[in-house]
Order: structure tokens, then C-alpha cells, then sequence
């Protein structure tokens, strides 16, 4: 009887002891199931999950890996491109060198060309120039003097008044005789040739430097003007006068010196060494009125023999009239003299100063400007005058007692 009685105490305390363990009493093994399956669950959208956000970040490394192969490739093809375009332009500049290697030649042959006609022109006229008759002299001497002064206007060398101022002293000039104006022809473009040589070096030497350097009507009157008032006075006398020689002397001299000069100033200031001062025999800068340098000394008795060259190959050719062949000596040291006077009168009596700024020699005083030498008495084209008509003087005296004409 006691043991079919049931024992609700115990089955409290084992239903109490469940409960403390975390399970049901009833039903335990399926609620382990529903558990499985749920964490099964839970993994497997996790994994999709991950796997959703696999998709997009492989997607996205494929579309940067994609980009970056297209920006490579566009490099790529921008470098063939300009590697093609440099083989296009070394393939043009070696047809431009070819080019201008055909053109220069034409330029030299055209160059030999038009001296050979000059040069045959000059042949006639120095024949049968001085005895034409006046008016065909006239005329002819015209179209010269102008040819010379249009050439200078449009190379730069003279100014519109130096023009002018050319084209009557050319005129003068030839009128009176042919081989004057050879010598006046061979002055003018030697001396313009010089100046335009090495312009950038002289402009870093010279504060008053000009381009081209091109002349006005007053270095045109200073270089031209006494000449011509002495070729017309050989023209107006005659060659047969007894002052003819004396005054074609002083013709030839007056022009060694202008073109010894300038040929020694456009050359020595060139020179690797600095010059010295005439006066002082010490060393001074370059372009310092009255430096003296080897260059400058050689240049100018090669100007002043060119000079005569020039007029001994005229006169030779020329009806009439004859040189000696010691003229081309005499006016060598002509330009020499002339090159020494000029540079003792530009050192006493012509101011040069240095600029401080610039380190520039200045043929005028100013403010930043340091006294080298000379006094500020004479200007370039007076110096230039004074010490060819001095020159002048003593070649035409030179040339009378020579008896070179």
C-alpha cells in the first residue's frame, strides 16, 4: 500500500533539480534538436553573409585592378605617341638640316655670283668711269651714292639722316673720281661688317654700345665730310695740278685712319687681354678710351693698308691715272698713326669712367659713375676728327714728297 502511493515531494525536488541544470525535464532531446538546427542556421547565413560580402569587395578589387590597367595602357599608348612624334620630328629636322644646308649653298653660290658682277661692274667703271661725260658721271654717281645709302638704311648701319647725309658725300665723292669712291665703298662695308661682329661681347664692355652700329648724320660728316671737301677740291684742280698729289694724299690718309681706327676699336676690344692706357702704360679695362692693346695695333695698319689696296686696285684699272705700289704702306702706317693720335687724344682729353651698377665703361661722367682717365672735353666724334684731319695732314705730305701719284 505505501509503495503505490506516489511521492510528490521527490518529484519536485528532481523537477527542481532539472530546472537548476537548464533543461526540461520532458521533451529534453528534441529541444536539443531545435537547438542544432538553429545554430546550424545561424552559421549558414553567416557564411552567406559572408559570402554576400565577399561579392562586392572581389568586385571592387576587380574594378580597381581593371582601372589601373587602363591608366597603364593609356600611359602606355601616350608614351608611343610622343615616341613617334620625336621620330617625326628628327625625321623633319634632319630634312630642315638637309634644307638649309641646300640653301646656304645657294646662298654662297648667289653671294659668289653678285660679287663677280660687282666686281665686273667696278671693272668697267673704274675703266671707263672718269671719262664720261659729265652728266652720265653725275647720274652714275648718284645711283651709286644711293645704292650705298639704301643698303645702309635697310641693314641698320646708318640712320635715316646718316642716309642723307651719305648719299651727298657718296655722290661727291665718286663725281670726282672713281677710285675714291672704291675707297669710300670699301671703308663704309668693311667697317659695318666689324661693328657687327661679336655685338653681344661689346655690349657687356660698353655702356653707350649701339646695335648695328648705326651712324648719323654727325659720325657720317665726321668720317666722310673733310674727305669730301677734298675730293671735290682734287676734282675742281685736276689731276695734272700741282697740288693734286698732296691732296689725294690727305684723301688717302684721312680714310686709313678712320678705318684703322674703327677696325682697331671694333677688334681690340674683342682682345683676351686688357689693353693699356697710352699715357700710363697701365692696365685698364676694356673699351677705356686710349687703351692700347696687340689686336688693336695689328687691326689698324691692316685697315689703313686696305684702304690703299683698295685704291691702288682702282687706279690700276683706271684710264688715266696711276699709283705707286708704296701706296699701300703708307697708308698701313697712316692707319697706324691715325689709331695712335686717336688714342692719345681719347685718353687726355676724352672722359671714360666705369659704372658701378654695371661694371660698364661710360664715355660720359654721371652718378655711380668712376673717372677712369681723360677729361670730359672731347666727345667720340670730335676725337675722331681731330686726329684724322691731323693724319690727313701728314699723309698727304708723306704722298707729295713720295711723288705716289
Amino acid at each position: 500500500l505505501t509503495s503505490r502511493k506516489p511521492r510528490p515531494a521527490m518529484a519536485g525536488v528532481s523537477a527542481g533539480r532539472s530546472r537548476a541544470r537548464g533543461t526540461k525535464p520532458v521533451g529534453a532531446k528534441g529541444s536539443r534538436r531545435s537547438t542544432d538546427r538553429q545554430s546550424k542556421g545561424l552559421r549558414s547565413r553567416s557564411t552567406s553573409s559572408a559570402r554576400g560580402r565577399a561579392k562586392p569587395e572581389a568586385t571592387s578589387a576587380s574594378a580597381g585592378g581593371s582601372k589601373e590597367e587602363e591608366e597603364v595602357l593609356r600611359k602606355l599608348s601616350q608614351a608611343e605617341a610622343g615616341a613617334r612624334k620625336v621620330e617625326e620630328q628628327l625625321e623633319d629636322m634632319e630634312g630642315i638640316d638637309r634644307r638649309e644646308r641646300r640653301q646656304r649653298a645657294r646662298g654662297g653660290v648667289a653671294r659668289v655670283a653678285k660679287m663677280a658682277a660687282l666686281g665686273l661692274v667696278a671693272g668697267v667703271l673704274c675703266v671707263y668711269f672718269d671719262v664720261f661725260p659729265p652728266l652720265a658721271k653725275h647720274v652714275t654717281s648718284l645711283a651709286l651714292a644711293g645704292a650705298i645709302a639704301f643698303r645702309g638704311l635697310s641693314k641698320g648701319s646708318l640712320s635715316p639722316s646718316g642716309s642723307l647725309t651719305a648719299l651727298f658725300v657718296g655722290w661727291a665723292t665718286f663725281s670726282s673720281c672713281f677710285a675714291f669712291g672704291v675707297v669710300l665703298i670699301g671703308f663704309f662695308f668693311s667697317s659695318s661688317a666689324l661693328t657687327k661682329l661679336k655685338q653681344d661681347e661689346k655690349a657687356k664692355v660698353e655702356k653707350d654700345f649701339k646695335k648695328d652700329g648705326q651712324r648719323d648724320h654727325l659720325q657720317v660728316l665726321a668720317n666722310g665730310g673733310a674727305p669730301t671737301v677734298l675730293a671735290l677740291a682734287h676734282w675742281a684742280a685736276g689731276p695734272t695740278h700741282p697740288l693734286s698729289p698732296l691732296v689725294a694724299g690727305a684723301f688717302l690718309g684721312y680714310y686709313a685712319c678712320c678705318c684703322g681706327d674703327t677696325w682697331s676699336s671694333e677688334v681690340g676690344v674683342l682682345s683676351p687681354s686688357d689693353p693699356i692706357l697710352i699715357t700710363t702704360l697701365r692696365r685698364v679695362r676694356r673699351g677705356t678710351n686710349g687703351g692700347v692693346s696687340a689686336w688693336g695695333l695689328l687691326a689698324s695698319l691692316a685697315g689703313g693698308g686696305f684702304v690703299g689696296a683698295c685704291f691702288l686696285a682702282a687706279t690700276a684699272l683706271s684710264v688715266g691715272r696711276t699709283a705707286a705700289v708704296a701706296t699701300v704702306p703708307v697708308c698701313a702706317a697712316a692707319g697706324l698713326l691715325g689709331s695712335l693720335v686717336d688714342s692719345l687724344l681719347g685718353a687726355t682729353l676724352q672722359f671714360s669712367g666705369v659704372e658701378e651698377a654695371t661694371m660698364k665703361v661710360s664715355n660720359r661722367p654721371g652718378e655711380g659713375i668712376v673717372r677712369i682717365s681723360g677729361l670730359n672735353f672731347l666727345n667720340n666724334d670730335a676725337v675722331n676728327l681731330l686726329s684724322a684731319v691731323l693724319t690727313a695732314l701728314a699723309t698727304g705730305l708723306a704722298a707729295s714728297r713720295l711723288k705716289l701719284f
